[in-house]
């Protein structure tokens, strides 16, 4: 990522580009290219915007310039306040239903790909965006992967409220509710701590569950938290 000038729009922008390491290989270029063309298509005030995509001789997506305000930032500085929380939950749980609505999961719901600034949340990576269905098991901490996807099973807009679950935990306690060997792991318990009320907390963990079957679908997260923005 680098911080960068257009000339064009006389204003600042950032450069999302292919690793040098990585730009030998078709399927990282392919999927740099793919996730600038999607970006390209979406308009939500919370998932950040695209202005250009190119894919030769090196794949770039040219990026509105947001803030730096990065989530995983905010919350080594303390857990967030309910307000926040709540602000948090609903922005995501919109950007989430908009891009459901598009056919796409976003698979990669974790405190460094999301921006929060002065009550503002948005969505900054789209990299692992793609249609529900199966897939092969989740690359990378199995502290962000839900059940589904740490076994390869199909997923589905459940596999985001797990994800989306996974964030607002992090963000109300400050540490990740599993560790990277998630099998068998139980999530600790909700503590108010003078930050949530028994609804907040109890949807929180629902989202968790082992089985997306019993997670709330993103409409009801976002009716909890509501009242609270």
């Amino acid at each position: 990522m680098y911080d960068a000038w257009s000339e064009e729009r006389e204003a600042r922008c950032v450069i999302k580009i292919l690793r040098p390491d990585r730009r030998a290989y078709a399927a990282d270029r392919r999927r740099v290219v793919a996730e600038g063309e999607l970006l390209l298509s979406m308009t939500h005030p919370h998932i950040i915007r695209a202005y250009e995509v190119h894919e030769d001789p090196i794949p770039f997506i040219v990026l509105e310039a947001g803030s730096e305000a990065l989530l995983t930032r905010l919350i080594e500085q303390g857990p967030l306040s309910l307000r926040d929380l709540a602000r948090l939950a609903t922005q995501l749980c919109s950007a989430l239903g908009y891009l459901h609505r598009r056919g796409y999961l976003h698979l990669d719901l974790r405190p460094a790909n999301v921006s929060y600034d002065r009550g503002h949340a948005r969505l900054v990576d789209l990299s692992l965006a793609r249609h529900p269905g199966a897939a092969a098991p989740a690359i990378g901490p199995a502290r962000s992967a839900s059940v589904e996807q740490a076994h390869g099973q199909p997923q589905s807009a459940a596999t985001d409220v797990w994800g989306l679950g996974a964030l607002l935990y992090e963000a109300a306690t400050g540490r990740a509710p599993v560790g990277e060997d998630r099998n068998g792991a139980q999530v600790p318990p909700l503590k108010r701590n003078g930050r949530l009320r028994p609804a907040t907390a109890s949807i929180i963990i629902r989202c968790l569950s082992a089985s997306p079957e019993e997670r709330p679908s993103l409409a009801e997260v976002a009716r909890i938290f509501a009242p609270l923005v």
